[in-house]
């Protein structure tokens, strides 16, 4: 985490991605577009859905300002990640705890950031390597990696490895992989812990688990987590950041670390923050 009171360069090229299903997302996003171009900035637009699009105009782009919830901040997380570019989120979703924000703050408080009075919060993310129509597949994400059952209404059987150790073979619906980021998401819904977000551990949590003690693991942050579906089990799915799902057949393995790169949000909001909004954000979504 950078120094909160350094004041930093000017930010010029901003790339303003929106959520295409809400009107009042796209409607601010050509509204902030417009007045960034008048006062001599570059500004392009994307839908969240074009994704293409998005990665054609990353590259030189100072800043992704995005306009939605934590579900779209999580798809554009994957893209602006490799390419060091910081995120400026704006809720228009239903939690928020990723966003900076809200619509209403946006004309007063944005010019602060695109002149640089902000500090950089860098998150951990994950990277799962899974073997995939004979090649092996790298997905990426910020919340969490999930290996679940399939479609059949059954439990699946997963060995899970920590740093080549054999640490235990689950019963249950899945297993989650989280980052500190994600440990409010899925993984709070199944029962693990709440991490602050600036943590670099990763927790393992069962999911559903038929044992009592199959618990939370929380794990130091260069362990290296290997989950394989037993030849027991039924098919099972895996997914990154509940975006990217895969099919896997049993006796599949799939390989999750941390990832090189780190998801970077500019912020004003001191680091203190999230257990002001924890309770708060909570609360109102039950």
């Amino acid at each position: 985490m950078s120094d909160s009171d350094s004041v930093r360069p000017a930010i010029h090229t901003v790339g303003i991605i929106y959520r295409e299903r809400s009107a009042e997302a796209s409607a601010l996003a050509h509204t902030l577009a417009a007045r960034m171009s008048a006062g001599g900035r570059r500004a392009w637009l994307a839908e969240r859905e074009d994704e293409a699009e998005i990665v054609d105009q990353l590259v030189g782009t100072e800043l992704a300002l995005v306009l939605g919830g934590d579900g779209t901040i999580l798809s554009v997380a994957r893209l602006c990640a490799p390419l060091q570019i910081p995120i400026l989120g704006v809720n228009f979703g239903r939690v928020g705890f990723l966003t900076e924000l809200e619509p209403l703050e946006v004309e007063e408080k944005l010019p602060l950031y695109l002149n640089g009075d902000y500090w950089v919060d860098e998150r951990t993310m994950l990277q799962a390597e899974v073997g995939h129509d004979g090649a092996t597949e790298h997905l990426i994400a910020l919340n969490d990696v999930v290996l679940a059952r399939g479609a059949e209404p059954r439990v699946i059987r997963v060995k899970v490895w920590i740093d080549g150790h054999l640490y235990n073979t689950t019963v249950a619906d899945g297993v989650i992989v989280s980052t500190a980021t994600g440990s409010t998401a899925y993984n709070l819904a199944a029962g693990g812990p709440i991490l602050h977000p600036q943590v670099r551990s990763s927790v393992l949590t069962p999911l559903a688990p038929h044992l009592a003690a199959d618990r939370s693991l929380i794990l130091e942050p260069s362990a290296v987590i290997t989950l394989e579906v037993e030849e027991r089990s039924g098919a099972a799915v895996l997914s990154a950041d509940g975006q990217i799902n895969r099919d896997l057949a049993v006796g599949s393995r799939v390989v999750i670390r941390g990832n090189a790169h780190m998801t970077r949000f500019l912020r004003r909001r001191p680091p203190t923050y999230f257990y002001r909004i924890l309770t708060a954000k909570l609360r109102d979504n039950l």
